[in-house]
């Protein structure tokens, strides 16, 4: 079974390109043994073959007119339940690319038809890498490091919403302007629990309250009636500090809206700071 569209967007992105695949589609077959003439196997004509893996890759040829090579590994001799066990063998033991890394590589890949992702994979790594920001080497760029709570993989989608957000006007704004805006409200959010924040125990930089914060940039813009870039940092200080920092702690949270997701956090960070109104 396939999910045709994304059968189509490999189509798209690797057939019609013209490249080849880079690993094998798995095959397997209940045929005891198949020959071998000339360097070329031989296939018996009521030969049928199960797809193990790469069911996807191989339908993508009946929508583009390249032909496609598929290097392929063919395991023989294997009835129906060996053929399930082979099955569960590759696909439980497979392990998905972290959704940072993931991140991290579009400010490499840089895929012209989304800018505001590569907008955001940028911000997030001059954030984590830049020693004069507040989240300098706070935040996971590849999902590989436990200790830290923020992660690209979280941020990024975050603050791609963002930059493509009319709220407020920050899709009017280039990169530079968004840097400087984010620069200024995490330096005032910082400064509203700075001991804590020193020590990495404020809730400000607990993934799912970080990604709420980023929500009330917009709310703030529209209440400034200012271009986002050109709010000080006492202004967004002066919304930040009516935010009661006892109550995003993960035991009141989870006292007071059980596993509250961000949107039930955004909605109290709204009320609390008057946003909301």
């Amino acid at each position: 079974m396939v999910k045709e569209d994304r059968v189509r967007e490999i189509a798209l992105a690797v057939l019609d390109q013209g490249r080849s695949f880079p690993n094998a589609v798995v095959l397997a077959t209940d045929a005891k043994t198949l020959s071998i003439e000339g360097g070329r196997v031989i296939l018996p004509p009521r030969t049928k073959f199960l797809v193990i893996d790469g069911q996807h890759r191989i339908y993508a040829q009946k929508f583009s007119s390249y032909e496609g090579k598929y290097a392929s590994i063919i395991h023989v001799g294997l009835d129906e339940v060996a053929m399930a066990r082979l099955f569960l063998e590759i696909n439980d033991n497979q392990r998905r690319v972290p959704s940072s890394l993931r991140w991290d590589l579009v400010r490499l890949v840089r895929p012209d038809d989304d800018p505001g992702a590569i907008a955001a994979a940028e911000l997030v790594f001059e954030l984590a890498s830049n020693k004069e920001s507040p989240l300098f080497q706070r935040i996971d760029l590849t999902g590989e490091q436990g200790e830290k709570d923020l992660k690209q993989g979280s941020v990024a989608p975050e603050l791609k919403t963002l930059v493509n957000s009319k709220k407020g006007g920050f899709k009017k704004l280039d990169f530079e302007q968004h840097y400087e805006t984010l620069q200024k409200f995490l330096v005032a959010v910082k400064s509203v629990d700075a001991s804590e924040w020193r020590s990495g125990q404020t809730p400000f930089l607990k993934a799912r309250v970080f990604r709420a914060l980023l929500r009330l940039l917009p709310d703030i813009a529209v209440y400034a009636g200012k271009a986002p870039h050109l709010i000080p940092i006492a202004e967004f200080k002066r919304k930040l500090v009516q935010i009661d920092r006892d109550s995003l702690s993960d035991e009141e949270i989870r006292a007071v809206q059980g596993s509250a997701g961000i949107k039930e956090i955004y909605s109290m960070l709204l009320e609390q700071t008057g946003l909301g109104e």
